[in-house]
């Protein structure tokens, strides 16, 4: 059974979620200036460590992956792209356009209810919502020896205090699509996963670039 990166992001537990690309207007990025932006946190979704064999038996397969992409996450202190993503561009925003970073709210948002978000950002006048939408690893379908590391995330970028969505995007890292080059499963793992997070850190500067081309 052939399983490609953009199912297996599919198959984690925020899935592929729509979200429409809404580029930042001229007439609210000129609004922007002097206002004051809070970063919302977000929870991370499951890590999803699809091997050859896990993929063999589809959404029990997944499952299994669950558990043992989470596990990876815990002991080898991978860190979740979406916070090097919102912190980049938050900067970006204060660099450009003239807006006062607050201090980063400590409530996690638990969903992406946009009332929720405005809740927990509330004394800022925008909030910026990055989330990991999808984070894995995976075999090159046939290919059972050669694995790529796969990542998704979302953004929206909310006025507090109309909690109207001024801006909205998602981007899509893809290793084999950027031209890397695969490697075994054990050499993912090796060093404490020293590999996956260095995709994951390629993720995070693919990510910036394109919500910084498409959306901000």
């Amino acid at each position: 059974m052939k399983i490609t990166a953009i199912t297996i992001l599919c198959l984690s537990l925020i899935g592929c979620a729509g979200i429409p690309t809404q580029p930042l207007s001229n007439d609210a990025m000129s609004n922007l200036k002097g206002k004051s932006l809070a970063l919302v946190q977000r929870n991370s979704p499951s890590f999803i460590a699809m091997t050859s064999g896990k993929g063999m038996f589809a959404v029990a397969g997944v499952g299994a992956a669950t558990v043992a992409g989470n596990k990876l996450v815990e002991e080898a202190e991978i860190v979740d792209p979406a916070k090097s993503i919102g912190d980049k561009l938050s900067q970006k925003l204060a660099a450009q356009h003239g807006v006062s970073i607050v201090k980063q709210p400590s409530a996690f948002a638990n969903s992406d209810s946009v009332n929720e978000i405005v809740q927990i950002a509330a004394g800022a006048d925008y909030a910026l919502d990055v989330v990991t939408n999808g984070w894995s690893y995976m075999y090159d379908g046939f290919k059972f020896s050669d694995y790529f590391v796969g990542y998704s995330a979302r953004l929206r970028l909310i006025d507090v205090n109309t909690s109207k969505v001024l801006a909205s995007g998602m981007c899509i890292y893809d290793a084999k699509k950027a031209s890397r080059s695969a490697v075994s499963h054990d050499f993912l793992l090796k060093n404490d996963a020293a590999y996956i997070k260095q995709e994951l850190s390629a993720a995070s500067d693919e990510c910036v670039k394109q919500f910084s081309s498409t959306v901000l």
